[in-house]
């Protein structure tokens, strides 16, 4: 399945991308749904999926988190699915992400689909992250505002947070199926639902400061080849009182955070985080060796296919690949078919790098991801 975004990426990266919010009408042309909203509402039935429900009744809002046993108590209208990470479970959501690969593989988030009743939404709010939102079945009426800073929001639940005060729109529109909105993080919106209808967000991850930081350094902290520097006082023949953490101290300690990270191979570290998977990835019942992977490389019915929610990820001078969370180093001879494991998107025939595996290390490699989880081998059906 091919689905072809209407947009020129040079242009939107220079006019709009995290600048402002955006309409692109038809977005996608003739855009068929990627799920049913029966599959999604039974997938949001599933352990292990994170799903919600947002109701609105007389302006009393209630958030009910799955897994779902039914949907009746929530009546004909006034309510809202959100299943996130579809792209985990469902093959052809995952496709949806590729048309936005314009962007940074490791800045991707998942893909959220919304299923909403007549009049169902979840309020106006603000997210802290990029998201391009698709209109699937039905129409939705959006109104998304200018980014805002220091935003009065409140909570009519403890699970929802919304803006407290109203918001000038940028845009009002209603979409059609195959229309986009493209919503940088800050920016206030609200979407209500005139008839049942499907919303696909593709979201890209944001994390603030002391999130990032905090990843990086508990990555640093498991890399047994890393030597982290501990803290000495500086040298004084008094420390005055001891309760009080006087100026010098302080200073003192500041210094050595900062010049610790310097010394340290944040590249590295920085990488690891990146490739890290939202959710960790679903592990094969067994191993395979390269022996078994080049007799499987001789069918043409063997498909290599990437796990969804893998991120494969070479650095900027290409000599590591780097995938949940792990490396792997890559000599000149693997340069060209890391390359194409990173490009890997479509299914593809073993066949067609049959030629690259017959290289014992490209062999190995492919096993060594296959074996983590983040790529796989299937076989297809007839």
């Amino acid at each position: 399945m091919s689905l072809t975004l209407n947009l020129d990426p040079r242009e939107f990266l220079r006019e709009a991308w995290q600048k402002q919010p955006r309409l692109i009408r038809g977005a996608f042309s003739q855009f068929n749904d990627l799920i049913e909203p029966e599959i999604l509402a039974g997938l949001a039935l599933e352990e292990g999926v994170d799903s919600r429900v947002i109701e609105n009744h007389d302006n009393t809002w209630n958030v009910v988190h799955g897994p779902f046993e039914s949907y009746e108590e929530f009546g004909e209208e006034g309510w809202t699915l959100l299943v996130q990470s579809v792209n985990e479970w469902v093959p052809e959501v995952q496709q949806l992400i590729a048309p936005f690969r314009f962007l940074p593989d490791w800045r991707i988030d998942d893909v959220m689909i919304s299923f909403a009743t007549e009049n169902g939404g979840v309020g106006p709010h603000l997210d802290q992250y990029d998201v391009f939102i698709i209109q699937g079945l039905g129409r939705r009426h959006w109104q998304v505002g200018a980014r805002v800073t220091n935003a009065n929001e409140h909570c009519p639940h403890p699970d929802l947070k919304q803006l407290a005060d109203e918001f000038e729109p940028l845009i009002d529109v209603v979409l059609e199926p195959g229309d986009m909105l493209y919503i940088p993080a800050g920016c206030p919106h609200n979407g209500i639902a005139l008839e049942p209808s499907l919303n696909y967000s593709v979201g890209f991850r944001a994390p603030n400061a002391a999130e990032f930081g905090a990843s990086v350094a508990d990555t640093l902290s498991q890399l047994n080849e890393v030597k982290l520097p501990r803290y000495r006082d500086a040298e004084q023949d008094d420390f005055g009182s001891a309760f009080v953490v006087d100026a010098k101290q302080l200073a003192h300690a500041r210094e050595f955070l900062f010049q610790s990270w310097q010394q340290l191979d944040l590249d590295h570290a920085l990488l690891l985080v990146m490739s890290q998977s939202k959710r960790p990835l679903p592990q094969p019942e067994g191993t395979i060796t390269p022996d078994e992977l080049n007799e499987l490389a001789e069918s043409e019915d063997t498909l290599l296919v990437r796990t969804p929610g893998a991120r494969i990820l070479l650095g900027p001078n290409q000599d590591m690949l780097y995938s949940n969370g792990e490396a792997w180093p890559i000599e000149q001879s693997l340069l060209s078919f890391a390359r194409v494991l990173g490009e890997l998107w479509d299914d593809l025939a073993l066949t067609n790098i049959a030629d690259h595996l017959t290289n014992k290390e490209a062999a190995i490699l492919c096993c060594d991801l296959i074996n983590a989880g983040i790529i796989d081998v299937v076989t297809q059906q007839d």
